[in-house]
């Protein structure tokens, strides 16, 4: 009898746990699951939930509070991996699948003046929300109805009308060169076309003598006349200064920021006091583009002028240039010694004398009918003294 005891203790033991495990059920439970994403339905699938998870859920109060819950720590895809074995796996590639990237709006730059640029529009994307997918697949669980979700569009981040306004003419400048000979001619096209579709990015700095080059005969550039010390001289590459003049005042007139710019040593033609930049191998023009898209740089020779025309994002406003003379500097009569000379009886005229000049470059910006006038730079012209030569002695 009483080796029969523990034989009956197992036996109950044993429909015990039977019992037990019928009330708890399977490892896992499963449910039917129809999805349709903008009315095209999924593949059908069934979801296993992890007895212990199904559990959770309805310790939660269903699977939609228990989506929730997950997701202040996990990503949609992991929670609904732990609701649905596989399920976030199924659903994010699903996902993908309905997913399509925006196209930004772009462009061409033909440099022509008719027509700079070619524009190409954008295009919107698609995307399905997969954190909102997920909540739908919980609440689904919880109520046993079918899951139908669209998908919501993805705004390109580059529109045509972004483009309009990022390459608007901002600021254009003209100067003659028709009393120019062949040589200097030849120069100021020369130059003008390494510039010409030069594109400025945000934050660069425009450096003439890195993009034009070196003025050599090597490289095409020609003799002609050049400001050497307020005289005029032949030199490799002259006429070159009239092409940084030109974008120079355009850069003035556009609102950009020039870093360096210098005055000739005696004032030019094509330009008013202090408004000319001249450039050497030792004298750069540079200027910042401190607008937040590119700059684009256009360069357009005729028979007998040089424009630039600058596109990018406008600056608020209108900007003007004025020049001022601020004194003008008398030249002094010399003899060939460098002595003063008073009395200019019996000498001969050897060079002429020249006025010298201190000028002022201003600035101004009209904004809501305000002016406000800034200085740009002053500008020294030294006179050139008259020369002449020794009195002639009486015979």
């Amino acid at each position: 009898m009483k080796k029969r005891i523990p034989i009956l203790f197992f036996a109950f033991l044993a429909a015990f746990l039977f019992f037990l495990l019928a009330g708890v059920g399977a490892p896992y439970v499963k449910h039917a699951l129809l999805v349709t994403i903008d009315g095209e339905a999924l593949e059908g699938r069934e979801v296993f939930t992890d007895t212990l998870h199904h559990l959770k859920a309805q310790a939660a109060g269903g699977y939609l509070p228990l989506y929730e819950e997950l997701r202040k720590k996990y990503d949609a895809k992991e929670a609904l991996n732990y609701i649905g074995r596989g399920l976030g796996d199924y659903l994010a590639a699903a996902c993908d699948r309905k997913k399509e990237d925006p196209l930004d709006a772009t462009l061409e730059w033909t440099k022509k003046k008719s027509a700079p640029f070619i524009y190409y529009k954008e295009r919107a994307g698609r995307k399905v929300d997969l954190d909102l997918l997920g909540k739908a697949v919980a609440r689904s669980l919880d109520e046993g109805c079918a899951v139908k979700v669209f998908s919501e569009a993805v705004s390109p981040q580059v529109t045509l009308s972004d483009l309009y306004d990022r390459t608007a003419l901002i600021a254009g400048f003209t100067t003659s060169f028709a009393t120019s000979g062949e040589h200097r001619r030849h120069n100021i096209a020369l130059a003008a076309r390494a510039i010409d579709g030069c594109t400025l990015l945000s934050g660069e700095t425009f450096s003439f003598n890195n993009v034009v080059g070196e003025r050599t005969e090597e490289r095409g550039y020609e003799s002609a006349n050049i400001i050497v010390n307020g005289d005029f001289v032949k030199g490799v590459g002259g006429g070159v200064c009239q092409v940084s003049t030109t974008l120079y005042n355009a850069v003035l007139l556009a609102g950009l920021t020039p870093t360096h710019a210098a005055a000739h040593s005696r004032p030019v033609s094509y330009v008013d006091y202090a408004r000319d930049c001249t450039v050497s191998s030792a004298i750069d023009f540079t200027f910042l583009n401190d607008t937040p898209y590119p700059l684009y740089i256009a360069a357009e020779v005729s028979e007998s002028t040089l424009t630039f025309r600058l596109y990018g994002e406008r600056k608020k406003g209108k900007y003007e240039l004025k020049s001022e003379i601020l004194q003008r500097l008398p030249f002094r009569a010399l003899d060939e010694t460098g002595a003063a000379l008073s009395d200019l009886t019996d000498r001969t005229l050897l060079r002429a004398g020249r006025e010298g000049l201190r000028s002022a470059l201003y600035r101004l910006h009209t904004l809501n009918g305000v002016t406000t006038t800034t200085l740009i730079r002053e500008s020294c012209y030294p006179p050139q003294d008259a020369l002449y030569s020794a009195r002639k002695e009486a015979v």
